[in-house]
């Protein structure tokens, strides 16, 4: 099955995508593995029960994302799945605080898995084949040929409803095998699979923000949405979590992820771009990503707007007096 960049069956459907880069997979071993990420990452993993997947971001000591990752909550180990292309940094990041008397082990275990992500209505009609039996119902799933998959939440940033996700860690031998299965069992259910283009306008569609357009060391959870998915405000000290829980009790945002129309093509205009008010000119946020819609049949994007700028329906200007319009999120 070729893949391509229409996602309307994938909406309707399902669809797979095999990403060109794998994310990243890390394992923390060790009786101290829980207190070590304790430490450094948003998400009160000392609370997360065996055999569950949560989200997670580590941020700088001001609050700013320095990278998000799900977490797989194993019997005797950790898993962490940051975004792709941060393999060398994010575990870098993670041994800086491994210290000496740590009891805690890091394994990278990337080259041994091909990483598959399935999205739309019918993931779990595609998925439950392939699933080893597990009457808990937990979002850390085996699959019987080996691997794991990883069942994301159907509501995200801004807990927003963004429908049926799933990661598939797949060993690299048994990876042919079940792609050749997911192939058929697709094209019998409907389904397409998308290459990255097509992958990038459905996440764009679902208002997913992502590392690194949307989720840099530039914005707080909060201004993503990802406070509510990805922060925990009941747990100790960890880095950056006083100016979180500071933003959070004391102060308000100024600035928030949001949708965009675009009504004119950008032409060779590459995002970051800045958004500008058409009564004075002045700097109303940023446009973070630009992706064509398939289902809407429009040029959509997302970004970071002021305050005074939120309202779906408000008209702004991009360089070269381009306009936009704000849009709810998710646009499908």
């Amino acid at each position: 099955m070729p893949a391509v960049p229409d996602t309307t069956q994938a909406h309707q459907k399902v669809g797979i995508h095999v990403p060109s880069v794998s994310r990243p997979t890390f394992f923390v071993e060790g009786e101290d593995r829980k207190s070590f990420l304790q430490g450094i990452m948003s998400q009160d993993i000392e609370k997360q029960e065996e055999g569950s997947l949560s989200y997670a971001l580590f941020l700088n000591p001001k609050a700013r994302i320095f990278f998000d990752a799900w977490c797989s909550i194993f019997p005797d180990r950790i898993g962490l799945h940051p975004s792709a292309g941060t393999r060398e940094i994010f575990l870098a990041h993670l041994k800086k605080y491994l210290f000496f008397r740590t009891k805690a082990r890091i394994s990278d275990d990337t080259d041994n898995f091909r990483d598959i992500r399935i999205v739309g209505p019918e993931t779990f009609t595609l998925l439950l084949p392939l699933l080893e039996p597990d009457p808990s119902g937990s979002s850390l799933r085996f699959l019987k040929s080996g691997g794991w998959a990883l069942l994301h939440p159907s509501s995200f940033q801004l807990d927003l409803p963004v429908g049926p996700q799933a990661d598939l860690l797949v060993p690299t031998a048994a990876y042919s095998a079940l792609i050749h299965h997911l192939e058929t069992a697709a094209n019998e259910l409907g389904g397409v699979f998308l290459d990255n283009a097509g992958y990038i306008n459905y996440l764009t569609e679902k208002g997913i923000p992502l590392y690194p357009t949307e989720l840099n060391e530039g914005h707080f959870p909060a201004e993503a949405g990802l406070d509510s998915v990805g922060v925990s405000y009941n747990k100790g000290c960890y880095v950056g979590q006083e100016p979180v829980t500071r933003l959070k009790f004391q102060g308000h945002l100024n600035r928030q992820l949001c949708g965009f129309l675009l009504a004119d093509p950008t032409g060779d205009a590459v995002p970051p771009l800045t958004i500008t008010s058409p009564e004075d000119g002045s700097e109303a946020g940023v446009l973070t990503r630009i992706a064509y819609s398939p289902v809407l049949k429009k040029t959509i994007g997302l970004g970071y707007l002021k305050k005074a700028y939120w309202e779906a329906g408000t008209e702004l200007l991009l360089p070269n007096a381009q306009k936009l319009a704000v849009h709810s999120i998710p646009f499908v």
